[in-house]
């Protein structure tokens, strides 16, 4: 079964929060509310299938979200390292590194919620974003949105396919 791609509702509100420009690639100001990560977190930890684990890749505090081999059927490029897909910051900075396909990552940027991750611009790993910490209940709802769809994309069932004009259609 394959899942339609969910785009955006709206813009980010407000100026981008500051990002280090090095490695870890992490949000220096606008930072989120506990409960705002809290929710994240837990909300994130009952997606069907999703498990909990240190990341490699971040620091021992993150939450890195991942599937077990048999559900685990995207793409190699669906995949940070192993089989996670994502890694929750924790707080005070709390922000999101996911993968994402094209179409995604890119409305991510256009309506300022998230940026490519550094990693990516040097052409490593180029479905790797950073999503902004959400600051609200509404953010937490649209950060989770891309979690979920970074998971669907992970398990391969979100295609995607262009039209000659470059729109977005239904994969068969």
């Amino acid at each position: 079964m394959l899942t339609r791609v969910a785009l955006l509702p709206h813009p980010r509100v407000g100026p981008q929060p500051r990002l280090r420009r090095a490695l870890p690639h992490l949000q220096e100001d606008q930072f989120p509310p506990e409960e705002a990560v809290e929710e994240l977190v837990e909300r994130c930890l009952c997606i069907p299938f999703v498990r909990s684990k240190q990341s490699r890749m971040a620091s021992p505090a993150s939450h890195a979200l991942y599937l077990s081999d048999e559900i685990a059927s995207g793409p190699p490029e669906a995949f940070i390292d192993g089989h996670e897909f994502c890694h929750l910051h924790p707080l005070p900075e709390g922000t999101v590194h996911l993968t994402l396909p094209a179409v995604l990552r890119n409305e991510v940027m256009r309506l300022s919620w998230g940026e490519p991750h550094p990693i990516a611009a040097a052409g490593i790993l180029a479905t790797l974003m950073t999503v902004y910490a959400p600051r609200d209940h509404q953010e937490v709802d649209i950060v989770f949105g891309l979690v979920e769809q970074s998971c669907q994309f992970a398990q391969g069932k979100l295609r995607l396919l262009y039209g000659a004009e470059g729109s977005l259609r239904k994969a068969p």
